[in-house]
């Protein structure tokens, strides 16, 4: 390596040595002689040269906005991102907020965030502890109706199971009472998670699309009236004695991030007419 730089200062030199005799040369020609030869230098070396030099310009200055609009379309597309996201928060918060003068008293505003624990997906981490009178058990709701419930608790903060994990039960009745059964996190190998299913409705209680499922208080864990989903279609015909249908949630997955905790003496005295409005 050292050999090689030698040598490359040595031809260095020896071009700029020769370019200074040149020059001198040149300079003592008659300009009747020197400009000929001055004219064929620049069309011969000059010319190709500075031609090459504005390419070489012209390709840097194109990279340098190539490069400034991805970045400016990368900063777009984040902040497109970013709008979709807060918008949804917005439009949870705005729904707490006419909820909340409803339920009027017994519950806590909550931030519901995604938890790393053991089926983080079905999962919420919430804001709230033992300190906000929150227990395992503890209803949770947004303004759409059934978010989940309370699994764990510590002093600030506690584990909330949404109605998308395995473990989520909740006894549930078609709005005109006519059906009851109970609503599982809805799992199959051919897709459709992310949706709900009603199971033990008697076989003459036939449910149509559309219609609505809300809580039925029974056992004692939901109050009566809280919205659980919409029917989408019959699942399956167990002999001919039970059915079980396929559900829409009321709460999309995605639009759990704010919501109320209710406290156990506000889901004793009812909740009816909170959502019928």
């Amino acid at each position: 390596m050292a050999r090689g730089a030698r040598s490359n200062d040595r031809l260095d030199s020896v071009l700029v040595v020769a370019c200074v005799l040149a020059a001198l040369t040149l300079r003592t020609l008659a300009p009747a002689r020197r400009d000929p030869i001055a004219q064929a230098v620049r069309e011969t070396f000059i010319t190709p040269l500075l031609a090459g030099q504005s390419s070489v310009t012209r390709s840097e200055r194109a990279l340098r906005e190539a490069n400034a609009l991805r970045r400016a379309t990368d900063s777009l597309t984040r902040l497109a991102q970013d709008a979709a996201g807060l918008a949804a928060e917005n439009a949870s918060l705005r729904g707490l907020l006419g909820l909340a003068p409803r339920v009027a008293w017994g519950y806590v505003a909550a931030e519901a965030l995604p938890a790393s624990a053991p089926g983080g997906a079905a999962t919420r981490l919430l804001s709230v502890g033992v300190r906000d009178s929150i227990a395992p058990l503890s209803q949770v709701v947004t303004s759409a109706g059934v978010a989940g419930l309370v699994a764990t608790v510590d002093a600030r903060s506690a584990v909330m199971l949404t109605w998308a994990h395995p473990d989520f039960r909740v006894s549930a009745m078609s709005a005109d009472g006519a059906a009851v059964g109970i609503v599982t996190a809805h799992v199959s190998t051919r897709g459709g998670e992310g949706l709900l299913e009603l199971t033990g409705v008697p076989f003459r209680a036939l449910l149509a699309p559309g219609t609505a499922i809300v809580s039925s208080g029974l056992g004692g864990v939901f109050p009566a009236g809280v919205p659980v989903g919409t029917v989408l279609r019959v699942l399956s015909d167990e002999g001919g004695w039970v059915r079980s249908y396929l559900l829409r949630p009321a709460v999309p997955l995605q639009a759990i991030s704010g919501v109320l905790v209710l406290r156990a003496p506000r889901v004793a005295a009812g909740l009816d007419s909170v959502w019928s409005r």
